[in-house]
């Protein structure tokens, strides 16, 4: 029962803090943990057309694939697996890597990874965000008061993502030992030195170095742990937006030259919106937190299995300040307002409702120019569930996108709601990050507030590796 490392989280980060030890000395015996599914079982039956919505978490009975976590958050990947698989080599986005290392360094950990995913199976294609084209989509996102963000970008696709983790599991399946559809209850921390983990059903595995590595998805769980055993927090951010469709026409100046443009505004009323994970030809889909639906997106890298829309999301950055301290909380209560109002699934509005003040119908979603690509969605009322200053935030930042690629703010275009990035508070920890609190644990991937996409993400992880792996050598 005892491992050199144990890592919690088989997300982009936890695979590869396993992978890099695991490669470098195969020698170490490493344990990865994850509440959901092993990449063979990783299963959605909405998405193969078994079940229209997704089962109350109450049930019993486990669909395959739901229980005991979500298949689209949860399980070897992370909520990576079933994303679009956009691999942004930058550091002008994707997380907050650069507030402990250098940019250069971060750099090189992208690319490094960037290598490992080509090794099994990656697209050689990549975006060119240097192009003539592109300083022309810059200057008029200039005109309109956005900001572009650019990267080059490699996109796998749904599908080509889900071989490529299929390929990395494979290699790695041999040299360390797993455990899935397992839930880690606490940490074993003696004289604030880490000494492992307690599953819930009470069993205890130790090691004198733990990575917790967890997605959005775990990013509540995370913030218990830690404060139940005296790590010092500073409070973080929660992303609350939409999923925007709209058709593949109106975005394709975008589409062909950046795939996915990151635009950031700063709105009349304080906030800060950025446009996130946008997906030509693709899909709108709901991920379940726990029993919270939210929205998502993704396409897949074959043409033939795409739709005619491109969706993406507006996210508005929310920051609490003393003496509220419940971020997650309060985003997860914006997104479960929205539950209620859908019977248990998401709202889709047409923008132009919006506009008028009114709830969308079905009568008038389908009356439309627009179909859906997402067919649970309840036409309802996003007024009712998204705080004034968000919904401001959204309507501004459509009007200002319009300025760049015309027609995304007519009335055809879809709002669906709510999507939400939840963010733990973020723990106080060296560059290397460990806790500064606990020797042994480190903290990192989207869910501890330290990065923000697959990139950074899977960057992280081989950082911390390394890390381990040159004070065993000492």
């Amino acid at each position: 029962m005892h491992y050199d490392v144990i890592v919690v989280g088989a997300g982009p980060s936890g695979i590869f803090a396993s992978y890099e030890l695991s490669k470098s000395n195969p020698n170490l015996k490493i344990l990865l943990i994850d509440k959901g599914h092993s990449i063979r079982q990783r299963r959605c039956p909405i998405l193969e057309n078994k079940i229209t919505k997704c089962p109350p978490a109450t049930k019993k009975k486990e669909y395959a694939g739901c229980l005991p976590a979500c298949s689209i958050t949860a399980g070897w990947g992370g909520a990576g697996a079933y994303s679009d698989g956009k691999f942004n080599l930058t550091t002008e986005f994707g997380g907050w890597m650069q507030d402990y290392l250098a940019p250069s360094k971060v750099m090189e950990l992208i690319e490094y990874v960037d290598s490992i995913n080509l090794e099994h199976g990656g697209t050689t294609v990549i975006t060119d965000p240097t192009t003539e084209d592109v300083r022309r989509i810059e200057q008029k996102a200039a005109g309109a008061g956005l900001k572009l963000l650019k990267a080059r970008v490699r996109h796998l696709g749904t599908e080509e993502n889900l071989k490529i983790l299929q390929n990395i599991f494979q290699t790695m399946e041999n040299k360390m030992d797993f455990l899935f559809k397992t839930y880690v209850e606490d940490l074993i921390v003696e004289d604030q030195v880490v000494r492992g983990v307690r599953l819930k059903n009470g069993d205890e595995y130790t090691a004198d170095r733990v990575i917790i590595g967890p997605g959005r998805d775990g990013s509540e769980w995370l913030s218990n742990i830690l404060k139940r055993n005296g790590v010092e927090m500073t409070n973080n951010q929660v992303d609350i937006g939409v999923r925007v469709e709209t058709s593949d026409v109106i975005m394709q100046e975008i589409n062909k030259y950046l795939y996915e443009a990151k635009f950031v505004y700063n709105t009349s009323v304080g906030t800060r919106v950025r446009t996130f994970c946008s997906n030509p030809s693709g899909h709108v889909v709901v991920e379940n937190h726990s029993g919270v639906m939210t929205v998502n997106g993704h396409s897949y890298k074959d043409p033939k299995m795409g739709s005619k829309n491109t969706n993406f999301a507006l996210l508005v950055s929310h920051t609490f300040t003393d003496p509220f301290d419940k971020p997650i909380e309060f985003a997860k209560e914006v997104s479960r307002r929205a539950n209620d109002l859908s019977n248990g699934s998401v709202i889709v509005q047409k923008v132009g409702d919006i506009y008028k003040g009114r709830r969308s119908t079905p009568k008038r979603i389908q009356e439309g120019f627009l179909e859906p690509t997402l067919k649970e969605a309840v036409p309802g009322d996003l007024g009712l569930v998204l705080p004034y200053n968000t919904m401001v935030s959204l309507i501004e930042m459509i009007k200002a996108l319009d300025k760049v690629t015309p027609g995304i703010a007519d009335e055809h275009t879809l709002f669906y709601g709510v999507e939400a990035k939840f963010y733990s508070a973020r723990p106080k920890i060296n560059d290397h990050f460990e806790t500064e609190s606990i020797k042994g644990l480190y903290t990192i991937g989207d869910g501890a507030g330290i990065t923000r996409g697959l990139a950074q993400a899977s960057a992280a992880g081989v950082h911390v590796a390394r890390h381990i792996l040159q004070n065993l050598n000492q």
